[in-house]
Formats: C-alpha cells, sequence, structure tokens
C-alpha cells in the first residue's frame, strides 16, 4: 500500500494550489480507497484545506487540526474516498496569516481496489 507522506510550507497570505503536484500518486495508477491524513503546525488555525478526489469534493475551507507532527493513523485520518484509475487527488492550501509561513504536515495512504 503506497503512501504519500510529506510537509509544504505556505507563505504569509498565499495559496499553494496542489500539494501532491509532481508525485507518482497524483493521478492514480489504478481503483484505489484513499485515506487523508491533514495536519498543521501549531498555528493551524490559519490554514484552510480544500481537498478533492476525482470529481467529489471532500473538504472545502476546511482547518486542520494543530497537531504540529506528521499525521498519525487512524487518528488523524479523517476524509476517506474511493477514486477510480485515472482520477486526480488534489490538496489545496491557503495560508490566512498575512505576516508568517505555515506549515502543513500530510500523509495520503492509497489502497488498490478491485
Amino acid at each position: 500500500m503506497p503512501v504519500i507522506q510529506g510537509s509544504v510550507s505556505v507563505a504569509a497570505s498565499s495559496v499553494t494550489d496542489s500539494i501532491l503536484s509532481g508525485s507518482q500518486f497524483e493521478f492514480l495508477p489504478y481503483d484505489s480507497a484513499l485515506a487523508f491524513g491533514l495536519v498543521g503546525d501549531a498555528n493551524a488555525a490559519d490554514l484552510r484545506l480544500d481537498v478533492y478526489s476525482g470529481q467529489d469534493v471532500l473538504a472545502e475551507n476546511m482547518q486542520p487540526s494543530a497537531q504540529n507532527r506528521i499525521p498519525v493513523f487512524p487518528d488523524d485520518y479523517n476524509l476517506e474516498d474511493v477514486a477510480a484509475a485515472g482520477e486526480r487527488i488534489k490538496v489545496r492550501v491557503r495560508n490566512t496569516n498575512a505576516g508568517a509561513a505555515r506549515t502543513l504536515f500530510y500523509a495520503i495512504r492509497v489502497v488498490p481496489i478491485g
């Protein structure tokens, strides 16, 4: 089971359109069950997330928890979906703070189905 894991720093008052851009699994190679773990730094109140799985909108303007670490399974995985081969996984993150960068920690579990 593949896992996409990392962190992204989002500059003050800016948007990172797709944190998975360039990932091998940005466009799913096979039908998959997905589980999203999305956690902010200690100042996560400044972050807003939009999460898409193909045509499905899983979250809009979601504020992540402020655990300040890579997500822990299953505690931090609060979004799940099933997506077909070829569909795009997209997580957009906005930093609403005008003065400081914020960090989003993420892990996405990709479980082949079928």
